[in-house]
């Protein structure tokens, strides 16, 4: 075997996101949208990508070295997938991705499934795709800190998945759902947003409170999607978009959004994600794409992924 292929669907959070973090309840969405991630033998351990879009770039003229956050960001998931691996080869590690990487659609956590899926394969183990979730995990807990297993074992998995309150569980829902999504670039890392709202949260008890709507909202919204109630579900979306907004960590350019589906009468759009930008999920219909293209968006393939990460030997 010359190298081995994953290819790993990109997510949406619909409902509970930040919330999440601190035990409550969420739903996400894996879609069409892929990153490919290809583990090939080599004389020495390698890391490129033609696609992936370098942000944030600062070069050191004395040292002619190149600093990037996202780059680096990439690179310190790629080490630490293959570091987990005591079975060590020197590999060339190549990342393609659809959409840019830090907009929302879980970019970050397909980078270690896919590390994890193809690199497994590789060297001859072979895990099922809840044993990827696991492990991509812990592995993103090792370089994060903060944050949920919602995306890692979204991207895994595939599906429309619900994660329960305080609990290791995920369970599917059965649901026919239609959305339309896009993004624009953020203005803020994920990272940074997570400990911002931390802090606040660690500054007093209203942002419990506000938690706890949200996880309200989220059991709901279940309750909608697998009852097929598009209405309800609109609804809860532009609900859930309010209590996001309330913590800070939605963008001028998507309240805006938002506000504006609101008066055409939208059955529902929100923030999908972290947050700072990035992405928004609207309930499809006629005006939902053309929506989000006349504020700057990019479309994405918002069609549901029910395979979730699948890996081919390549010869």
């Amino acid at each position: 075997m010359r190298s081995v292929e994953a290819i790993v669907p990109l997510k949406l959070t619909l409902f509970g996101e930040h919330a999440v973090v601190y035990g409550y309840p969420a739903i996400a969405m894996a879609i069409s949208e892929t990153m490919k991630v290809r583990v090939e033998k080599s004389d020495k351990t390698i890391v490129s990508s033609n696609t992936l879009t370098i942000g944030n770039i600062k070069v050191d003229l004395d040292e002619m070295r190149a600093e990037s956050s996202q780059l680096n960001r990439v690179l310190s998931y790629v080490i630490a997938a293959l570091n987990y691996f005591q079975d060590r080869r020197p590999v060339h590690v190549s990342v393609e991705s659809t959409v840019e990487p830090s907009v929302g659609l879980g970019t970050s956590a397909a980078v270690i499934v896919g590390v994890v899926a193809s690199y497994s394969r590789y060297i001859g183990l072979n895990y099922s795709p809840e044993e990827i979730a696991k492990i991509s995990r812990e592995i993103e807990r090792s370089v994060q800190g903060l944050g949920s297993r919602m995306d890692t074992y979204t991207t895994s998995l595939g599906g429309l998945l619900y994660f329960p309150r305080n609990s290791d569980d995920v369970m599917r829902i059965n649901g026919n759902l239609q959305i339309a999504a896009g993004y624009i670039r953020r203005a803020t890392s994920t990272d940074e947003i997570l400990r911002r709202v931390k802090g606040l949260r660690d500054r007093g008890h209203i942002v419990d409170k506000i938690m706890d709507v949200i996880g309200e909202v989220t059991e709901l919204a279940r309750k909608a999607l697998e009852s097929g109630d598009d209405s309800l579900l609109g609804e809860l979306m532009y609900v859930n978009h309010g209590l996001l907004s309330s913590l800070g960590v939605s963008h001028p350019t998507i309240d805006e959004l938002v506000s504006t589906a609101r008066s055409l009468g939208m059955k529902g759009c929100k923030m999908s994600g972290g947050g700072g930008g990035g992405s928004v999920i609207c309930v499809r219909e006629p005006k939902s794409e053309i929506l989000l293209e006349s504020k700057g968006l990019k479309i994405v393939n918002s069609e549901i992924n029910s395979t979730g990460v699948t890996t081919k030997e390549i010869n």
